[in-house]
């Protein structure tokens, strides 16, 4: 009986699970999440004050760049930046990076990004 009650899984360790396994819808907003937040820890802080992940689908993360002259200085970083995320992530979930200068995905005043960080760092 004592073998049965091992088997089960706790609904935390289901739920982890599914985003953690790429083939599970959840798994891509998970992950971009799970990016944002460390962010700063991934690419550095001078790297991390320019850009922001914006989207992840199907092995290609979008990174919006503050500025142009950034995103060309960034071009040239790609296969270290692409390195440090498949490094943190423990897998290489990554495998492109594009840059966009479009702030349609970044929220747009400082107060309301401060406040989705805040509210993001208070569930885990």
């Amino acid at each position: 009986m004592e073998k049965n009650k091992s088997s089960l899984k706790g609904s935390a360790e289901v739920l982890q699970s599914l985003f953690q396994n790429s083939n599970s819808p959840l798994a891509g907003p998970f992950l971009r999440w799970k990016l944002w937040k460390q962010w700063p820890e991934i690419v550095g802080a001078t790297v991390a004050e320019f850009t922001e992940p914006v989207g992840l689908r199907r092995g290609t993360l979008v990174l919006w760049v503050r500025n142009s002259s950034w995103l060309q200085q960034l071009v040239f970083l790609k296969d270290q930046i692409k390195g440090s995320v498949n490094k943190k992530l423990g897998s290489p979930v990554i495998k492109n990076i594009s840059f966009t200068l479009n702030r349609n995905m970044v929220p747009s005043n400082p107060e309301e990004k401060e406040a989705l960080r805040a509210r993001i760092q208070s569930w885990s």
